[in-house]
């Protein structure tokens, strides 16, 4: 399994070269540039990309040592034109892909820019993470605190969510949420709620901190992380990577 760190672009595909690393000083050198249009799964249905350029290829990028000296670590990168997202695979902790971002863009200079954090319509987000197959993690933040809903919905499952929450210290967090109580006891039975579109959150007056969540395709899962404007994904194979980019270029990407 890879991560990828994703930002976005327009327009990229106008000025990405090989060049890019001509410039004296710069510790990122283009690789290689493999240019191919995207055919969409049929499980997406309404695929609003379908043909768009795919640049992918690899690059390096120089690391200064403690000593004066310097190694070379190499990744791979991809860049999809329609919907602007540009995937930065790292391979070690030792390259910072905020680093190597920020080199690119330097690179680059006025001509275009890699976006880093991205900001993310709320509605289409939701759906994205409501499409999930497991949400490991969903931590709110709104006008009665910050939270995570995962461990709400968990708490839901309880025959007595509120006596659970008083005296269960795996619950303790959820304790600061104003009304809790009072939320807990209008809920009539934990069969009311199944997923986490059923929490009935105001998603308008709810920012999203932070979510892991899993999707599957066909036998095989693609995780996907957020963490306030941060964005990674990982993936078993090639096709339950690309199914998961093809979902969040249609459900977040495109509204």
């Amino acid at each position: 399994m890879s991560t990828s760190r994703l930002g976005q672009a327009e327009d990229l595909e106008k000025y990405w070269s090989k060049h890019l690393g001509d410039q004296p000083e710069t510790n990122v050198e283009i690789q290689s540039i493999e240019r191919k249009h995207i055919t969409a799964f049929p499980e997406i249905e309404d695929y609003p990309f379908n043909g768009q350029l795919r640049l992918t290829g690899t690059f390096s990028f120089e690391i200064p040592g403690r000593k004066g000296d310097s190694f070379t670590q190499t990744g791979e990168y991809q860049y999809r034109a329609g919907s602007g997202l540009f995937l930065l695979e790292t391979p070690t902790d030792l390259v910072d892909s905020d680093e190597v971002f920020s080199e690119i863009n330097t690179q680059l200079s006025s001509t275009a820019r890699i976006e880093e954090a991205l900001s993310l319509p709320r509605d289409s987000f939701w759906r994205f993470i409501e499409a999930a197959d497991s949400v490991e993690t969903l931590r709110l933040r709104g006008p009665e605190g910050t939270y995570d809903a995962v461990q709400l919905l968990h708490l839901l499952q309880y025959d007595d969510p509120i006596e659970t929450l008083r005296t269960n210290p795996e619950f303790s967090d959820l304790r600061n949420i104003e009304n809790i109580e009072s939320a807990l006891a209008a809920v009539d039975s934990s069969s009311e709620i199944e997923g986490i579109q059923d929490l009935d959150i105001d998603i308008y007056s709810t920012l999203i901190d932070e979510v892991e969540a899993t999707y599957w395709f066909r036998r095989w899962t693609a995780n996907f992380w957020y963490r306030r404007g941060e964005l990674k994904l990982d993936a078993e194979t090639e096709d339950s990577r690309e199914y998961l980019i093809q979902l969040f270029e249609r459900d977040v990407l495109n509204s």
